[in-house]
């Protein structure tokens, strides 16, 4: 899919698998347009149960379906996650995605990667073309210092990166740091660094469910004094990982 930010490849893809005699082509037509329907259904809505039953079939179709669908990425992934009809987000060992990650995006349009393993391939993850379509990306719990952090924030494969998770790992001041001064990461909107030594992320006040204060640490107070204002550093609650 060459513009999978696009709706509009999808839903002609819907288009031609209603057309289709198998059970299992047809049904995705329902599925695709169904994951589009809920994408585009206010999140407010859906958090008071709006498109219940909406979702439910979709639920069913994917328990149902899902596997044949994704049957050409089995082989090559630990997890999958549908988004928007197609797979989008995947888990799989950094080494697997060094390996595979042409035939992955020839299968599906995968926006949306947690590696395991980052370690064990050494400098070869953070030079690679397949970081060059990714959007979100985790890499918790992967061992990582600050050195692996100048790698990411050095590679001209990451323009594309809107949201990182690295919670759990080793990072100190000078990993936040060298995000914030990449030319690489401009459209990074939101950074997860809790687990770590440092975490510079705005914290946020909780009552009874509900956000009541909000503040950023003086690490993040430090980052944004030499650097300005990093959307990263902030909680905004209108973007999630798989916002458009």
């Amino acid at each position: 899919m060459r513009f999978p930010e696009l709706d509009e490849p999808r839903l002609a893809y819907a288009a031609w698998c209603a057309e289709q005699s198998d059970e299992a082509t047809k049904a995705r037509a329902e599925f695709i347009r169904a994951q589009i329907e809920i994408n585009h259904t206010d999140t407010e809505i859906l958090n008071q149960g709006g498109a219940a039953g909406l979702q439910a079939r979709v639920n069913r179709l994917w328990e149902t379906y899902g596997a044949v669908w994704a049957e050409p990425l089995l082989p090559l992934v630990r997890s999958y996650s549908f988004q928007r009809g197609f797979i989008g987000l995947i888990g799989l060992s950094a080494r697997s995605f060094l390996e595979n990650y042409a035939a992955i995006f020839a299968a599906a349009p995968v926006q949306h990667v947690d590696l395991s393993g980052v370690r064990d391939v050494g400098e070869d993850l953070f030079t690679s073309a397949g970081l060059a379509r990714i959007r979100s990306l985790s890499m918790e719990s992967c061992g990582l210092y600050d050195f692996h952090m100048r790698l990411l924030a050095d590679s001209p494969r990451v323009g594309l990166l809107r949201w990182l998770s690295l919670a759990n790992n080793h990072l100190e001041m000078g990993g936040a740091e060298a995000i914030a001064a990449s030319p690489h990461l401009k459209m990074l909107r939101f950074a997860e660094f809790r687990g770590n030594p440092v975490d510079p992320c705005e914290q946020l006040g909780w009552d009874a469910g509900v956000v009541v204060s909000a503040w950023l640490p003086p690490e993040g107070e430090q980052l944004e004094a030499r650097f300005g204002y990093l959307p990263w550093l902030h909680r905004d609650g209108s973007f999630s990982r798989f916002s458009e």
